[in-house]
């Protein structure tokens, strides 16, 4: 009996564990500025990662549009991501312009740095969010500096993955022909399943990682390729 008991007290402390271990995202889309031109598919973007998410998490948070100020963003990152545990992951996905040191809000000024979203800032909210899983999709032209800005970690137990749309001197697609962005369609399809390679029915960044540069790579003809980096192991799963 006193066995039985054990086992059950175990069980229902391993449930326990494994209830509190949550996800905390944001998702931003960005196809109308107020300042600068136009973009098709990133609002588009958007909706189709929160809604993949929102299958996983109630803990989603989407900023589109003139709702996607750099205030708006910064702010939703920090509320979100302060609510994360150590045992918690946190992601931020992002589509529309990007430049070669961050991201554009909406209310992004050519003629007022402060204005854009720095890599450093981006990097400074991370390091202050006490998960340990910390995931980043950009699909944004010269995403690829990103990874500069996190070379510093070394937290024990971080696991930290950056998934980029284009290198830091390429600019990311998008096609009247598609619903989305070349990048975020290989990626949700990755994610969703497309990218399980050895059929186990998990989806491993690795596994990840080729299926969309093959795809991107393959629908750009060679003029775009995604950058994966970070601190994780080549199984760590990602669905």
């Amino acid at each position: 009996m006193k066995r039985a008991l054990l086992i059950l007290t175990c069980l229902l402390t391993l449930c326990s564990i494994a209830k509190s271990q949550s996800t905390y995202v944001v998702v931003v889309g960005i196809a109308n500025y107020q300042y600068i031109n136009p973009l098709v598919l990133p609002g588009k973007d958007a909706k189709a990662v929160a809604d993949f998410y929102k299958q996983k998490t109630n803990n989603v948070i989407t900023l589109t549009g003139k709702y996607a100020t750099k205030a708006a963003i910064v702010k939703s990152l920090k509320d979100q991501f302060s609510r994360a545990n150590e045992n918690d992951a946190v992601v931020f996905f992002f589509s529309g312009h990007g430049y070669e040191g961050g991201l554009c809000p909406y209310d992004i000024h050519r003629d007022d740095v402060n204005s854009a979203l720095s890599y450093g800032e981006i990097q400074e909210i991370f390091r202050k969010c006490n998960a340990k899983r910390k995931i980043v999709f950009a699909d944004a032209c010269f995403s690829g500096g990103l990874p500069g800005k996190f070379a510093s970690y070394s937290r024990n137990g971080l696991e930290i993955l950056l998934f980029l749309a284009s290198r830091d001197n390429e600019t990311s697609t998008e096609t009247a022909f598609m619903s989305n962005g070349v990048f975020t369609t290989y990626l949700l399809r990755g994610l969703r399943g497309n990218a399980d390679e050895n059929k186990d029915g998990k989806v491993t960044a690795k596994e990840l990682f080729y299926y969309v540069s093959k795809g991107v790579i393959y629908k750009t003809n060679n003029e775009q390729h995604p950058v994966m980096w970070g601190k994780f192991d080549d199984n760590m799963i990602l669905n």
